[in-house]
């Protein structure tokens, strides 16, 4: 008995010398060993190929995600963490975007898939579809500057799910900064990760999320040159797209500016797309971006662009300049501009909006509508192959035109 009581007492000794600053160190280490480790939102998707996709996971933890993935809700297949990035919050610790890649699958075939951390927690069910191979007609949505206006975003992204999209084009400016709190309050919504979550999205940075640190950790831009640089290039179809990051150089004979060149000069695909955040051709708003029309000029009319979207200014307008149909795509939440007038000028809104594009080998069709699903404009190209070598374009009727 004597003993034990002596035991007890020295016990209590040791812990009487720790100040309290060790004591929390050491309560906070505890915590942490035996801290379960916790996905905290619902997956979503990035990087679709035909053969592959990028899950994203965020978590607490470092430790590694399992994706269960097969054609039916049986699964069958897993995948882990391929790598991850840290967010910048302003707790004292980071959460954690895993991504898990998900490869040697086929084109153009549906998917279920769920998450877990710890072997018994999962995600919910959910699905995604393959890329479709050459030769495929294809569906996309497109839209941008969402901003803090999470009720017309959260229309939109309902919407743009009923309509059943293979995949979309963010043009930036998803959020109003590129704090943690602010993608978590106004981009990742409830509607805009129940869409995420089963239609992998393709973004180029806005001015105000920009290039940093939390841009980086909740996108992936697909396999490129580099996978950090926020511009790159893929395919679906017959549709070969081009990223432009504005917030990286894209000044003549930059890295950025050879990528494109390089890039686009050596695609066979039908039909080119580039989007960006910053339009070339823009009455109103910001209005013209003279890097963009010298890109414009020496990159994209020689390489026969057929369209390029982007936002930046805050309402909808179709430009049409030496043959490229150029869109600006500028809310979809952010605070609506007055727009205004150039000869190159088709058409101008200002409401809130977006664009479901479907494309097959020989015709883009373009429909653009607003928050309540009722349509703006809508824009037919046709491309045939007598003329495939010529850039030029004419208009055959209001919003239709042959190429």
């Amino acid at each position: 008995m004597l003993m034990e009581d002596l035991k007890m007492k020295n016990q209590r000794n040791i812990f009487g010398v720790l100040s309290p600053t060790v004591m929390a160190i050491l309560l906070l280490l505890f915590a942490q060993l035996f801290a379960r480790a916790n996905i905290i939102m619902t997956p979503y998707l990035q990087a679709v190929t035909e053969k592959s996709i990028c899950v994203m996971v965020e978590s607490d933890s470092t430790d590694p995600i399992t994706i269960e993935y097969g054609r039916t809700a049986s699964y069958g297949s897993k995948a882990t963490t391929n790598s991850m990035l840290s967010t910048n919050t302003k707790a004292e610790t980071p959460t954690y975007v895993h991504r898990i890649y998900l490869t040697n699958l086929s084109s153009g075939r549906l998917y279920h898939y769920r998450a877990t951390q710890d072997g018994k927690t999962f995600t919910k069910d959910a699905s995604f579809v393959t890329a479709a191979p050459a030769g495929k007609p294809i569906r996309f949505a497109a839209l941008a500057d969402f901003r803090n206006n999470p009720t017309v975003h959260e229309a939109i992204a309902a919407r743009i799910k009923s309509a059943k999209p293979m995949f979309s084009i963010y043009g930036g400016d998803i959020c109003s900064n590129g704090s943690y709190e602010a993608f978590k309050k106004e981009f990742f919504l409830p509607n805009e990760l129940s869409l995420s979550s089963c239609v992998p999205f393709f973004n180029v940075p806005g001015n105000h999320e920009g290039w940093s640190t939390n841009t980086k950790a909740f996108t992936q831009a697909p396999i490129s040159p580099k996978y950090d640089q926020g511009y790159y290039s893929f395919d679906y179809g017959d549709v070969h797209f081009v990223a432009i990051n504005n917030y990286v150089s894209y000044n003549e004979n930059s890295a950025q500016w050879n990528f494109v060149n390089k890039d686009l000069s050596t695609s066979n695909k039908p039909w080119k797309i580039v989007f960006a955040h910053e339009p070339a051709y823009c009455a109103g708003g910001h209005n013209e971006n003279k890097q963009m029309i010298n890109m414009t000029i020496k990159l994209f009319e020689p390489n026969k662009v057929d369209l390029v979207i982007a936002g930046h200014s805050h309402f909808y307008q179709h430009n049409l300049v030496n043959g490229i149909h150029h869109l600006v795509l500028g809310s979809a939440g952010a605070p609506l501009y007055d727009p205004g007038n150039a000869p190159y000028v088709v058409k101008s809104a200002k409401v809130y909006h977006y664009a479901i594009i479907d494309v097959d080998k020989n015709k883009l069709h373009i429909t653009v509508y607003k928050e309540d699903g009722s349509i703006i404009d809508t824009i037919e190209i046709e491309k045939k192959a007598s003329v495939s070598s010529s850039h030029s374009q004419k208009l055959t009727y209001a919003g239709h035109f042959e190429r």
